[in-house]
């Protein structure tokens, strides 16, 4: 190999594992997963994310569901504390990563 061959081999390696340490180290805006616990309320088609429910004027009309369950459903959050709380979240891949196999908690683990 020539001094030019090396030269693209170690410029391309260089740009490579820039990328891939951007890529776990730049936060990157993810939502909610779709098996988020929530709160139905029937009566009012609204959801409550367990952390607002004290504060929530919940009726007697309730189930436990999910982020997917309420969206299909049409029901809206009941107050900005919900629609706050299942806002995306910048995290990097890195940190997402040990979210998902539970070695942090993620923001929406109530």
């Amino acid at each position: 190999m020539n001094n030019a061959s090396k030269r693209k081999i170690g410029i391309a390696s260089g740009l490579l594992i820039a990328m891939v340490l951007l890529l776990f180290v730049i936060p990157w805006p993810f939502r909610p997963p779709a098996d988020t616990r929530l709160i139905l309320d029937h009566t009012e088609e609204v959801y409550i994310a367990p952390p607002c429910f004290e504060q929530a004027g919940a009726t007697n009309y309730l189930t436990e569901s999910t982020w997917s369950k309420a969206k299909a459903s049409g029901y809206r959050p009941e107050s900005a504390c919900t629609s706050d709380r299942l806002k995306p979240v910048p995290v990097s891949l890195w940190n997402w990563i040990r979210e998902r196999t539970g070695v942090l908690p993620s923001p929406w683990s109530w």
